[in-house]
């Protein structure tokens, strides 16, 4: 039973046991808490993807016609292997796009990928493109440069 001291209050055996618990509470709340954003953070259980090679890439634009033809080349950085890449895509606003053969692969500095009268049709003014790389599930998708032909 409690008794009460006149200097401190009143005594307790169990004083000392809610500090303690109230740790132990904030501790284990702390830890799951930073599982589950953890977890949300880097896209779990699906796992981690290696995520689209780290490339340099220039867009350049020859008139033809009315329209542009569209080369994104590559000019650096990793390779774009079979291992690490679904699809390298050259897409525009305006429908058009041109995926690179994966019998082209690897593409290193030097490589380009085109949109042409040739291969998917010369691209409107102004129209906005982007090299979009697929990862090799084809579960995600990334832009890895963007550009525009001129007006």
């Amino acid at each position: 039973m409690p008794t009460q001291d006149p200097t401190h209050g009143w005594k307790s055996a169990d004083r000392a046991v809610t500090p303690v618990i109230a740790t132990v509470t904030m501790v284990a709340i702390s830890v799951v808490l930073a599982a589950v954003l953890g977890a949300a953070m880097l896209g779990l259980p699906g796992g981690l993807g290696a995520g689209p090679p780290s490339v340099t890439v220039d867009f350049t634009y020859r008139t033809v016609g009315n329209n542009y033809e569209v080369t994104a080349s590559i000019h650096g950085g990793e390779t774009v292997t079979k291992q690490n890449t679904g699809n390298l895509t050259l897409v525009a606003d305006s429908g058009h796009e041109r995926a690179a053969l994966k019998t082209r692969y690897p593409l290193t500095g030097g490589d380009s990928i085109v949109l042409s009268s040739e291969t998917e049709g010369p691209v409107p003014p102004g129209t906005d493109v982007r090299l979009v790389w697929t990862d090799p599930d084809e579960r995600a998708s990334v832009v890895i440069a963007r550009g525009r032909t001129p007006f």
